[in-house]
């Protein structure tokens, strides 16, 4: 049977290869969902980190962002299929965080991080270009493709909470919980055997790609672009603060009303509310514009960061801490969906049509990827201004700890709402030689 495109529209994909790429994105994601909402909390109180070590380690998984493109874009995918780079960086980063697993030392730990992080953040590329590049209809088959990866990053919470660790409490629960690395480790090297059955995915060696740095550069004279530029890395620098502290926070605000392990349960409510915004960001975007929305996503940090501070500073019973706790992290999916996606939608949308990849490649490299570098450095810091030590144990200021945050937050939503304009920019689209 021949499909065809056209007036009845694209093709449709078989069902077997939906199948396998969404499965690919489950366990692809399901490898992250295991380690990163409670990392900092496990080096901090099982490793027993100081506030800056933590910092430094959660600035260390934010390492592969930034030297990923570089990596992978310009030298591994256009010598090696993009299904067997996958295998190779997942078979080494399994092997790499089962190691973690049995270190207990700072420089270690950071390293075998930061190796990490540069192996596993291309297969995040990777696996959406795989899935774009088999694919017949990508506008409307990649996002249910996605839906599974998010889905992965939120069962290990429930498998890993609810049966490996359900029940414990105190320095069990603490030395327990390095399991997620082990779940990681091995799900990681389940990924890498599975990658070697993906579909055939040849290099795509393309050598009139043309890069254009100094026409991106020279994009930033254009006010929009610039103060997305600006508002973006400081935003980016909040969320990671927020990855650094959310897991030691909710601990702290668990260990009041004498739970278990339910951090990572708590946190896939942020995934939860993420579905239902990306859901729907096409009409917001459509209907309110791109400021109203990108404002809106700005804002969702700011309120996070004045919940977060709430908790302690007008000290409710335990319920009423968690409720605070669990709404802020809620509002993730509105942080992520309306400020960062759509950030990313509005880089492409301004873009002259030859410098897309450039701009796109400043945009996420040098200041998400910065930002979310920078981030983790300042929230250890302020984390260890912000703790004491009392009989062995740290304990932290949590109200001055996202106090600043706020500030931060409050700065960028102040920022955005003065100076981005509401209008996109009006521009025909032209190419960067054109305008030169």
């Amino acid at each position: 049977m021949v499909t065809t495109t056209g007036a009845l529209g694209p093709s449709r994909s078989p069902v077997p290869l939906l199948g396998r790429l969404s499965l690919m994105m489950f366990l692809q994601y399901f490898v992250q969902g295991c380690y990163l909402p409670i990392a900092s909390l496990y080096v901090a109180q099982t490793l027993g980190f100081t506030p800056r070590q933590v910092g430094i380690f959660v600035a260390a998984l934010a390492v592969g962002p930034v030297l990923a493109p570089f990596l992978i874009g310009q030298v591994v995918d256009r010598a090696f299929a993009t299904e067997r780079v996958m295998a190779f960086c997942h078979f080494v980063g399994g092997a790499l965080m089962l190691a973690l697993f049995f270190q207990t030392q700072p420089v270690p730990v950071i390293v075998i991080g930061t190796v990490y992080s540069v192996l596993y953040v291309p297969t995040m590329m990777l696996s959406n270009s795989l899935a774009f590049h088999h694919l017949k209809d990508s506008d409307m088959e990649f996002p249910w493709i996605r839906l599974f990866g998010t889905l992965g990053y939120i069962v290990p919470a429930y498998l890993i909470e609810f049966w490996w660790l359900y029940g414990l409490k105190g320095d069990e629960l603490n030395q327990a919980r390095g399991i997620v690395f082990v779940f990681s480790g091995v799900v990681g090297l389940i990924m890498a055997a599975y990658c070697l059955t993906l579909p055939h995915t040849p290099a795509q060696k393309r050598e009139d790609r043309r890069y254009a740095p100094g026409a991106v550069i020279a994009m930033l004279r254009e006010q929009a672009f610039l103060v997305l530029v600006v508002v973006s890395f400081f935003i980016a620098m909040v969320h990671q603060f927020v990855i650094v502290w959310y897991g030691p926070f909710m601990r702290t605000i668990l260990d009041t009303g004498g739970w278990g392990a339910y951090e990572q349960t708590i946190s896939s409510l942020g995934q939860i509310c993420e579905i239902g915004v990306l859901a729907i960001l096409g009409f917001m975007i459509k209907r309110f514009g791109f400021k109203a929305t990108l404002l809106l996503g700005a804002t969702a940090y700011l309120l996070r960061c004045v919940l977060f501070s709430l908790v302690f500073s007008i000290d409710p019973p335990f319920l009423g801490k968690l409720i605070l706790g669990a709404i802020g992290q809620g509002l993730h999916g509105f942080c992520f969906g309306c400020f960062l996606a759509a950030a990313y939608m509005y880089v492409d949308r301004i873009a002259p049509k030859d410098i897309k990849g450039s701009m796109q490649t400043l945009y996420g490299v040098f200041v998400i990827g910065l930002g979310f570098f920078v981030g983790g450095l300042v929230g250890g810091e302020v984390g260890d201004w912000f703790s004491t030590e009392i009989n062995g144990e740290t304990h932290y200021d949590w109200t001055s700890i996202w106090l600043v945050c706020t500030i931060f937050c409050a700065v960028c939503v102040l920022a955005f709402a003065a100076f981005f304009p509401k209008e996109l920019p009006s521009r025909d689209f032209q190419t960067a030689e054109e305008k030169a």
